[in-house]
């Protein structure tokens, strides 16, 4: 068979393309001796069938993708293997861990977390977009396999440019902004104060659809280590987690593949990218709507960053919708939380203890 590897090379450079191609008859090379008349330490490593390493390598990148990716500093041969395995990309892009299996589509859930269902009220109330809800929503990993070759020549490209929720962090926005203050009357200055106001929007996503929304004056070293479901509560008091008291739930969806279909207008067509999220509001009566698009922030980070696009609060009673300016709201960014678990099964614990 053909070594397919130089179709995963797509996107880089033709000098990185070049060295990589040259990497691929190198074998992993052991310590050199401490002397010369010293025998060589033994390297185990050197010594594994390609398959074995394969394997080992796509266990480390479920583990810890960035530690998958940091592993061609070590050698060459684990440099080419990192650039060009599609097994190991094609697992990352499919699984539940990293990869869009983990994705929806289409609302996976009601507003407080859970089972979609007609009751009255559930699931349906915030406009024309909840229409993508199905009994039976398509299989993202399965969808996800017939974007490759195209638009997306490999899965190492899929998994690094299509746009997909990050779970192992949080995203942060701060907003900073003055505003001019009242003048006391009984004051000799003729100066007028300035206020300067500083606050914080938190979003976590989770992989069951929901998500966690705080709007907040205290700073993420006070925050980040209580944004769970088991501190979203009322009963606080002056407990280290006392901002979560104002945590909402929510859901989450993403816009499916832009795939041309001509019986639907191009004003009403989701493009791939637009972030749905909706939450309930400070009282019963008021829900909250945000539409978000995600981006890039530097060379090399990909989907660590959400601009908004717009922002609404729905009246439940009144059946009417109002649009929040956003002015001063600045975009959310993405920050990697370690102490958070990664593994699909740790994370379902959690939400089912809480």
């Amino acid at each position: 068979m053909p070594n397919p590897a130089h179709h995963s090379l797509h996107g880089l450079t033709a000098n990185l393309q070049s060295m990589i191609t040259e990497f691929s008859s190198v074998t992993i090379q052991g310590e050199a001796p401490p002397t010369d008349l010293s025998p060589a330490p033994p390297c185990p490593i050197a010594s594994i069938p390609e398959e074995l390493l394969v394997e080992i390598l796509t266990q480390l990148a479920i583990q810890d993708v960035s530690s998958f990716v940091r592993s061609a500093q070590v050698c060459k041969r684990l440099a080419y293997l990192v650039a060009t395995e599609e097994r190991v990309w094609k697992r990352l892009a499919l699984g539940h861990e990293f990869g869009f299996a983990a994705m929806f589509y289409s609302w996976g859930c009601q507003i407080d977390g859970k089972p979609l269902g007609d009751d009255g009220e559930g699931g349906y109330v915030l406009g024309s977009d909840s229409d993508s809800v199905s009994d039976e929503p398509p299989s993202a990993a399965h969808s996800t396999t017939f974007l490759v070759p195209f638009p997306y020549p490999t899965y190492r490209t899929l998994f690094q440019k299509r746009p997909r929720i990050r779970f192992n962090g949080c995203y942060i926005s701060t907003v900073n902004y003055q505003r001019p203050g009242a003048s006391s009357l009984n004051s000799l200055s003729w100066n007028s104060p300035i206020h300067i106001v500083t606050y914080y929007r938190y979003l976590r996503f989770l992989r069951d659809g929901t998500c966690i929304s705080l709007l907040t004056t205290s700073e993420p070293v006070d925050v980040v280590p209580y944004l769970r479901i088991e501190h979203m509560h009322k009963n606080h008091g002056n407990l280290p987690s006392a901002p979560m008291k104002d945590a909402l739930r929510g859901r989450w969806r993403l816009s499916g593949p832009d795939i041309t279909d001509p019986s639907v207008d191009d004003d009403t067509r989701e493009r791939e990218g637009t972030l749905y999220v909706e939450t309930a509001g400070v009282t019963p009566k008021y829900l909250y709507k945000m539409i978000l698009s995600l981006g890039n922030v530097g060379r090399k980070a990909k989907n660590n960053k959400l601009n908004w696009q717009s922002y609404w609060s729905y009246n439940r009673l009144t059946d009417d919708w109002g649009e929040f300016g956003l002015k001063n709201d600045r975009p959310f960014y993405w920050s990697r939380v370690k102490s958070w678990p990664v593994g699909v099964e740790e994370e379902k614990t959690q939400i089912a203890q809480a």
